[in-house]
């Protein structure tokens, strides 16, 4: 089929400018930014009737560093729905259409003294959608949870240009098969998420963060970090000297930068400071409230640094399981969200292949990769069997690119 002249089957004022959603070198050959539910599965069910790769984009903080799908037609740009639904601050509730920017649906909450607790990389360009579709968590994963523990239920358009509803808008809700949460980290390869509902809380009494710096000596010493996690900190990350370079609030010159945070009552994030200044000794930098959101945010947009990124998991929850690395140029590149067991690295290309081998071999498993030569792990068989149903289920003429 000849796609040099593809035009949208929606107004010509809906056509964008395809050079902006390249993905991995591969730009679209058409750009779409619905106005409506309707004009989306609309969108999808031409795609399918011409057989043609389709990829949701949100605010593309992702997606513009990401690998190129195998086929890639049609941008479908979901920025055009950005409507606060429905917002019950005494449900502790929300919906919203995938378009909404986090940053606002934050100030919003905030103002009623209340947050969704979703960490987007440079929130001020993330959508709901994409944070859903990405699954995106950043230090405070382990605290709050992710975003599949927050999605009570959502709208979407299946493969075929179906509108489909799952889940509710209130907690209490069991009805149906939960397929908002598949729905939650698919990257768009299911259904189009077009709203969802959120479970909120309530925003914390106080926050208190400290910051040091160190060496890896004393990054490695246990004896610093043991028992810390029982004070359950909403914040426990270490970063390399480069990429605290990148911030003058958390450069300093160490070798690493550790971040250590509490969220909740007065008296018990005190007490909790107090016990860190004694671990750790006295702190570079200590702040406060609004101030913590700010930090809470420039570590989460750590994760999004441009070039090659490796994203391992591992069991261990205290900062001396780096040690490992702690010989190796990466360690200058390094983001670790200690309590949720999530580090990134950032390594020259050809480090790639040696860092995860290394780290396989330290408890450490390989679950994201990008901008590297390197073939992920096969699933288990009876993972591959669920997810090529689910996609035959959803996405039966396989619209969506992967």
């Amino acid at each position: 089929m000849d796609l040099s002249t593809l035009t949208s089957p929606l107004d010509a004022a809906r056509t964008q400018d395809s050079a902006r959603f390249t993905v991995g070198g591969s730009t679209p050959r058409l750009a779409v930014r619905p106005g409506s539910r309707e004009e989306v599965a609309e969108l999808v069910r031409w795609c399918g009737a011409l057989r043609l790769a389709l990829l949701p984009w949100g605010g593309g903080i992702a997606l513009s560093r990401a690998t190129a799908p195998q086929r890639y037609d049609v941008a479908l740009d979901l920025t055009g729905l950005s409507q606060l639904v429905e917002y019950e601050p005494d449900d502790f509730t929300v919906t919203a259409e995938c378009g909404v920017r986090v940053q606002d649906l934050a100030a919003r909450l905030t103002a009623h003294g209340q947050e969704l607790p979703l960490e987007a990389a440079e929130h001020w360009g993330a959508t709901l959608g994409g944070v859903l579709a990405a699954n995106a968590s950043g230090p405070r994963r382990r605290r709050f949870g992710s975003p599949r523990d927050r999605v009570l239920g959502a709208q979407f358009v299946t493969g075929d240009g179906v509108i489909a509803r799952t889940g509710g808008r209130v907690v209490k809700n069991v009805a149906g098969h939960a397929v908002h949460r598949l729905l939650v980290g698919s990257r768009g390869n299911l259904g189009v998420i077009l709203e969802a509902s959120l479970k909120l809380l309530p925003l914390p009494l106080a926050r208190r963060a400290l910051v040091h710096g160190m060496g890896a000596e004393e990054l490695t010493d246990g004896k610093r970090w043991d028992g810390l996690a029982r004070l359950e900190p909403s914040m426990l990350t270490v970063i390399g000297r480069a990429v605290a370079a990148l911030n003058p609030v958390l450069a300093s010159g160490a070798a690493f930068c550790a971040v250590v945070a509490f969220e909740d009552e007065t008296q018990w994030v005190e007490a909790c400071s107090v016990s860190v200044r004694e671990r750790l000794g006295v702190p570079r930098l200590a702040v406060s409230d609004a101030s913590v959101s700010a930090l809470t945010q420039m570590l989460t947009d750590t994760e999004e640094m441009p070039g090659p990124r490796l994203t391992f998991t591992t069991a261990s929850h205290s900062p001396e399981c780096l040690a490992p690395l702690l010989s190796h140029a990466v360690a200058e590149r390094l983001v670790f969200h200690a309590p949720a067991g999530r580090l990134h690295l950032f390594p020259a290309a050809n480090e790639a292949g040696a860092l995860i081998r290394l780290l396989e071999t330290k408890g450490f498993a390989l679950i994201d990769s990008r901008g590297v030569d390197h073939a992920p792990r096969r699933p288990q068989a009876s993972i591959a069997r669920l997810r090529a149903r689910l996609q035959q289920a959803l996405d039966p003429a396989s619209v969506f690119a992967r």
